[in-house]
């Protein structure tokens, strides 16, 4: 098998991908790297996310390791030069991402990478990617644009200490961060995605179908990627990273609502009523 992703995670952030990733993990026939979101195409593609990139590739391997050494009966020393090897210098290099899917545990699986910055690569940050990876299956998390934008805002709410007491003023300031709008922006992604994949190679996922009917989310991902179906998952109801349920004033909601509406006109243009309605 290619020694690199045959699948990609591309996107949207606060819509149901690290779930996904929590469950394709325990597929015995795919193996996803420890890291979740390796940023290795949108740190060369999208400039503004190097400012962190470095730091929460660091920042995981840390907590992988740490985690790891305080649980293991034995020490995997392969394991922790693994992931030594990934937090150290150069980082974000093409050797550095082949490196992500040299574990032994990898050999012989169908090799994934869930980043959902991916979906703002851009064309030449696409066009890398095919160059690198070939053939590769893209998988898109679809959620309703507001809730999508809200939630995103109730994660920066509380990376910064944020509270109900906080003032209106405060909230929409950050509401107004492009990249609150920016990272769900799916009538630039999905087009771009399509013009340089087509449209078979991608699939996509209504979020609030996770919830209802997880198995068949699973179902339908395995059939896409042609991976023996398999009735093991555990914990599929178990939310991963969910926003904190701030109340957030409704100039903020408001202001998020008009810049949703472009993103609404073309999901209903793009997906039939069905798949709308599960978002």
């Amino acid at each position: 098998m290619n020694p690199l992703p045959s699948f990609l995670c591309v996107g949207v952030q606060k819509a149901g991908t690290s779930w996904l990733y929590e469950q394709l993990r325990q597929h015995p026939e795919i193996w996803l790297p420890p890291i979740k979101e390796l940023h290795y195409f949108d740190h060369l593609y999208c400039p503004a996310n190097r400012a962190w990139t470095q730091w929460h590739i660091e920042q995981s391997a840390k907590n992988l390791l740490k985690d790891y050494l305080n649980q293991a009966q034995a020490v995997d020393f392969r394991y922790v030069r693994y992931l030594a090897t990934m937090a150290s210098k150069p980082l974000f290099t093409e050797a550095w991402y082949r490196q992500a899917f040299t574990r032994r545990a990898a050999q012989g699986k169908l090799l994934g990478d869930i980043t959902p910055e991916y979906c703002a690569i851009g064309d030449e940050g696409i066009l890398y990617m095919k160059r690198l990876l070939g053939a590769v299956k893209v998988l898109w998390m679809i959620r309703d644009p507001l809730d999508r934008a809200l939630s995103q805002l109730r994660m920066n709410a509380g990376r910064r200490g944020l509270s109900a007491d906080t003032p209106a003023s405060t909230w929409l300031a950050l509401a107004e961060d492009p990249e609150v709008a920016e990272r769900g922006n799916y009538a630039d992604y999905i087009p771009r995605w399509e013009r340089h994949l087509g449209r078979d190679a991608m699939l996509f996922i209504p979020f609030r179908q996770i919830g209802q009917q997880p198995e068949a989310v699973l179902q339908t991902v395995g059939q896409f990627l042609q991976v023996t179906p398999w009735q093991g998952y555990q914990c599929l109801h178990e939310k991963v990273h969910a926003s904190p349920p701030y109340p957030i004033p409704e100039a903020a909601v408001s202001y998020l609502s008009a810049l949703a509406q472009p993103q609404y006109r073309f999901l209903r243009a793009y997906f039939p009523a069905e798949f709308m309605q599960a978002i």
